[in-house]
């Protein structure tokens, strides 16, 4: 009893000390307010977790406005070159002659008639053909496609219809959403069918461009060479642009 006497004092005085030794905890504040600076090797505090993850997401935010500008800037330099591209068709279609030969056409002229490789050209299908072609030159593509189709159905042996099967699959692939399937058909059944037209070459590498697009590589390369090696000394544009094509892309 006299032991438990004096330890009494003692307990008391030792659970005072550490009270007060102990931090205070205010229930009615936010405990990253009542507790010191994080040292190194504690773990983060939930303001400092919070902090830390607004960072990264303002840096996603800004990586994204930056990716979302790029690609911005790429799809203005996609439809620009496209243009550009449908632009350099048509001046050279209305320079070109039918059937490989060197007759010049006036499908873009007054005139009714037409001077090519099998004689002259009604007027009825030079109208036809102008008049789809006239919807090309307007940006119309959707329209220009129908109107060389409906072409090809009233005159699927005229003077012009390599020439509108060839516009069926360029407007294939300047239209938007494009038609790479379309596309290829236009310019396989042009190979086909006028294997010896004029517009074979630029078939030809246009159809290289669309089996890469397609995820078809091989065939890709191999119509680019056969290009080249058929037509390398034709001096035409495609001849340079499937050079380029092969010594970019394989």
């Amino acid at each position: 009893m006299k032991t438990l006497k004096y330890l009494m004092p003692a307990a008391a005085m030792l659970s005072a000390q550490l009270w007060a030794q102990a931090p205070i905890y205010d229930a009615s504040q936010p405990p990253a307010r009542n507790k010191p600076a994080q040292a190194a090797g504690e773990i983060p505090t939930e303001q400092s977790l919070q902090m830390e993850i607004y960072s990264q997401l303002k840096t996603l935010q800004r990586e994204l406005m930056e990716l979302r500008g790029i690609v911005e800037e790429q799809g203005h330099e996609l439809r620009t070159l496209k243009q550009q591209s449908l632009d350099r068709y048509i001046e050279l279609d209305r320079r070109i002659g039918s059937g490989g030969s060197s007759a010049s056409s006036k499908a873009d002229t007054d005139s009714s008639r037409v001077s090519g490789s099998t004689g002259a050209v009604p007027a009825e299908e030079i109208d036809a053909y102008r008049e789809a072609y006239e919807l090309v030159k307007a940006k119309q593509f959707e329209q220009a496609i129908s109107g060389f189709e409906d072409f090809l159905r009233r005159f699927p042996q005229g003077e012009y219809a390599p020439n509108a099967i060839y516009w069926t699959g360029e407007l294939q692939l300047v239209k938007s959403p494009r038609d790479l399937k379309a596309a290829e058909a236009a310019f396989s059944a042009l190979l086909k069918q006028y294997p010896d037209h004029s517009k074979v070459p630029d078939a030809m590498y246009k159809l290289g461009k669309v089996h890469f697009l397609s995820g078809n590589q091989a065939a890709s390369r191999k119509i680019l060479n056969e290009l080249i090696a058929e037509h390398g000394n034709s001096g035409r544009s495609a001849i340079k642009f499937a050079r380029q094509f092969l010594q970019d892309n394989f």
